[in-house]
């Protein structure tokens, strides 16, 4: 092994390790687990897009907790990182592949579509959907040789883009802010 392939092997363990603890490098800065939205701002900046969505409701009440996902792109010569908190406490740092320079405004194509691998980059590059179902999913629990594995929920959205009279409709399925598929469907 080279040098070279030592260092890069070096720096993706690094990566990896750092967005595991849910930990984000802001200039000298380092926010991790437990921070707070506001900290995390002052530190970091604005994100570029935040999503927020209900994980529980109770009636009467309504919602009762949330999850935020804040996006961070720094263009196509870094990672765009995506924060996760929950109930206003940051829980995770997923990096998400290279940033991407943002249209002043969207053009969206069904080429596009197949493109984008986030619900950032649908955003950034198409505009919001026409529609969106939101739904959140438990895996199935399965033991693990001596103890059950806990789950989590899982976030999956389906969002629909409407184009042009000639042009199919599409359903753009997101898991947990990945895109997973992309289906043509006919007006009904």
């Amino acid at each position: 092994m080279t040098r070279l392939q030592k260092l890069l092997c070096l720096l993706a363990m690094t990566t990896l390790a750092q967005a595991s603890k849910g930990e984000l490098r802001c200039g000298t800065s380092l926010v991790g687990d437990g921070a707070w939205p506001l900290e995390v701002e002052k530190t970091c900046g604005r994100p570029d897009y935040v999503s927020e969505y209900p994980t529980a409701t109770m009636p009467g009440l309504g919602v009762v907790q949330t999850e935020e996902h804040w996006y961070y792109n720094p263009g196509p010569q870094q990672f765009i990182k995506r924060l996760v908190f929950r109930n206003g406490k940051l829980v995770r740092v997923d990096s998400l592949g290279y940033g991407f320079h943002v249209a002043r405004s969207p053009s969206c194509s069904s080429s596009t579509l197949r493109h984008a691998k986030t619900e950032y980059e649908l955003i950034a590059r198409c505009g919001e959907p026409a529609s969106k179902r939101v739904e959140w999913l438990i895996p199935s629990k399965h033991k693990n040789r001596e103890h059950w594995e806990t789950t989590q929920p899982v976030l999956v959205q389906e969002w629909l883009y409407e184009f042009s009279s000639n042009q199919f409709r599409q359903v753009v399925t997101l898991r947990d802010g990945q895109v997973t598929d992309i289906e043509s469907r006919a007006d009904r």
